[in-house]
């Protein structure tokens, strides 16, 4: 039985090699190879340009700031819509997911365009300040800025970040909770002592795929953020394309790859540890 079920995953092994091992192999080779006289030699000049290149070290950083404030923020909205997707009844937890999930059905072109229609000088957000009276011209700031690409992809990140928490939630004896409410404990006491704690291996993995959406997405800092909208994915684009140096390109793509690789990986131990943690406790 079981050489039966290892011969039914060597397919799959082998696609997964194939498409996801091979292209980073050939990746890796092209960074640090250089056609010479018809032979291949090694050349490590790419690498020493993205060590040495402050721009390329800057768009890597920027990267991992992007996925690290999106995975620090998304939490703080997603807890209280995850919470309140629990406590609904059964027979409506699917129109709740629906309207969850309702934004993802668009392209993200379309969802990018609808908030710059929100965000612009005669957008809806200046039109109610202005006729509120709290401005007198149009803030000019909401858009094209680091604050408009941040907004736009906290928007379209913290529908994962929900769903993770809503999974944890809906996982752990909630009568635990019940329990500290009855012996006095405040709601903010129960949130920290009870739920926190025991719905942390959802918040790191959504913490995780965020991260890894917000550090890899490449189309909204170009459409939102104006002259802060370069990023390493465009720049990698560029010198694959335009400037037809493929060394370099590589040797950046595998840099990124790789910085945010560990980023997330940090983020699998913490919730590795943290599942650990409450099964000792007999909390899950």
């Amino acid at each position: 039985m079981k050489a039966r079920r290892e011969a039914l995953a060597l397919p799959v092994a082998l696609f997964a090699a194939l498409c996801g091992l091979a292209p980073l192999v050939a990746m890796a080779v092209v960074s640090v190879a250089r056609i010479e006289d018809y032979t291949l030699a090694l050349d490590l000049r790419a690498w020493r340009e993205v060590a040495a290149s402050p721009v390329m070290r800057g768009l890597i950083g920027q990267a991992v700031f992007y996925g690290a404030i999106l995975a620090c923020l998304t939490p703080l909205a997603a807890y209280p819509i995850a919470l309140a997707l629990a406590r609904t009844p059964m027979a409506w937890k699917w129109l709740g997911a629906v309207v969850l999930l309702t934004p993802l059905y668009t392209g993200e072109i379309v969802r990018i365009y609808a908030w710059r229609l929100m965000l612009g000088a005669q957008g809806l957000i200046n039109a109610a300040l202005g006729w509120a009276g709290l401005i007198e011209a149009p803030v000019q700031a909401l858009l094209y800025t680091r604050l408009s690409a941040l907004i736009v992809m906290f928007y379209n990140t913290l529908p994962f970040m929900v769903l993770a928490i809503w999974a944890a939630v809906e996982a752990f004896d909630r009568r635990l909770a019940e329990a500290a409410r009855d012996l006095g404990a405040s709601p903010w006491v129960v949130f920290r002592r009870v739920t926190l704690p025991l719905t942390r291996v959802g918040l790191f993995a959504g913490m995780g795929v965020v991260f890894a959406l917000g550090a890899g997405d490449a189309l909204t800092p170009a459409l939102m953020g104006g002259a802060n909208g370069a990023t390493a994915m465009s720049m990698i684009e560029s010198l694959f394309g335009a400037a037809f140096d493929w060394p370099l390109a590589s040797a950046l793509g595998l840099a990124l790859m790789l910085t945010l690789a560990g980023c997330v990986a940090a983020l699998t131990l913490l919730a590795g540890r943290a599942r650990r943690s409450a099964r000792r406790r007999g909390k899950i």
